[in-house]
């Protein structure tokens, strides 16, 4: 890693810590029979009764709007909606594992309600190089206040 990169990434570490433990809240919309179908149809999962969402929905869609044009996409290819509002501007952001607790089935017409929150991050030498590991918690909740999911991921981000 180049001395510009590892700039990059100091700066990126100081953006990120000031944003350790703020919580972020956004508004999903309400879930479409639709779009349930069609995630379940190129997951492979079954059918569900009652217009039930597959239990791997919520915390597998990375952004809730149509996307941005291809001039706006980030170096690795995401768009600002996906980033879960964190300030990475200037790096590539990988998935790096999930861990899901599930509260409550989320159903078509259910309103969605996202908080996303970084929790930690740390600056670490990889084999390849300098990179930050970032765990950030999402919990979903449908409009009453109901817990849906909690997603606990962590990212590597260069």
């Amino acid at each position: 890693m180049g001395d510009g990169d590892t700039g990059v990434l100091v700066a990126a570490e100081r953006r990120l810590a000031a944003e350790t433990g703020v919580t972020r809240r956004r508004d999903l919309g309400v879930l479409a029979v639709r779009d349930l179908e069609r995630f379940a149809l190129v997951a492979g999962a079954p059918a569900l009764p009652d217009g039930q969402a597959p239990p791997l929905y919520l915390s597998s869609v990375m952004g809730w709007s149509p996307g941005p044009p291809e001039s706006e996409l980030r170096p690795d290819g995401s768009g600002t909606d996906e980033t879960r509002g964190l300030p990475l501007e200037g790096l590539r952001l990988m998935g790096a594992g999930q861990e899901l607790q599930f509260h409550h089935p989320a159903r078509a017409g259910d309103r969605v309600v996202e908080t996303t929150t970084l929790l930690s991050v740390r600056h670490k030498s990889g084999r390849t190089g300098d990179l930050l590991l970032l765990h950030v918690r999402r919990e979903f909740a449908d409009g009453a206040g109901r817990p849906l999911v909690t997603c606990d991921e962590t990212f590597v981000a260069r």
